[in-house]
């Protein structure tokens, strides 16, 4: 072993870069954290609601490991806040050259980039703050798509007819009612409310009810 090579693991660098840094910790523990929080907001959360769309989820991967270890490593240099939000803002407009992203797509993305930058940054916060912003990033996307999703309830279509047989309005024959309105006009009656009955024209007004 050369005098050179002693001086430089007596100081703990090679040319000029430490070998260990007590921060290598935090980055395993980070990215760790930053990883589960990518998989589960890819894969749980994005991923059953929007057409498994594969593709996304590589994407997102790739993207929120790029910007954590970016921001990682940039956090060497000690940015300020003002350039902190620069990058953000920069990152968080980006598009790609071939087709264009639809706007869900592009909010998961600025989420990705979002929680990846937090996690990268967070050497000054507590593990109880870092966790709860990834869990509520997590809990607040995906109960989003829940309500997104869920389902709605559809009221049906309804339409005023004049009836020239006052005899069906009866309620002993209202499903002959049902069955000759639909005979007549097709539709999928659901209901069929009875009005105003004319007893000198024999016609009855009806409200009917029925499924789009």
């Amino acid at each position: 072993m050369t005098f050179l090579t002693s001086v430089y693991l007596q100081s703990n660098k090679v040319f000029g870069i430490e070998i260990f840094d007590e921060d290598f910790y935090k980055l395993l523990l980070l990215f760790g954290l930053n990883l589960l929080v990518t998989i589960i907001l890819s894969r749980l959360v994005y991923y059953p609601f929007n057409g498994k769309k594969r593709e996304f989820i590589f994407a997102y991967m790739i993207i929120a490991t790029a910007i954590f270890f970016l921001c990682f490593a940039l956090k060497a240099f000690k940015f300020n806040t003002g350039i902190a939000i620069g990058l953000f803002a920069l990152l968080g407009i980006i598009r790609f050259r071939t087709d264009t992203i639809p706007v869900k797509e592009m909010v998961y993305l600025f989420v990705f980039i979002g929680v990846s930058m937090i996690n990268a940054f967070s050497k000054k916060m507590s593990w109880y703050e870092i966790v709860f912003i990834n869990v509520a990033f997590i809990s607040v996307a995906a109960f989003a798509e829940m309500l997104l999703h869920q389902k709605k309830v559809v009221k049906p279509a309804s339409m005023d007819l004049t009836y020239g047989n006052i005899t069906n309005t009866k309620p002993e024959n209202y499903e002959t009612l049902v069955t000759d309105i639909t005979n007549q006009t097709g539709l999928d009656i659901e209901r069929i409310k009875v009005g105003k009955i004319n007893l000198k024209t024999q016609e009855a007004d009806l409200k009917v009810y029925y499924k789009k």
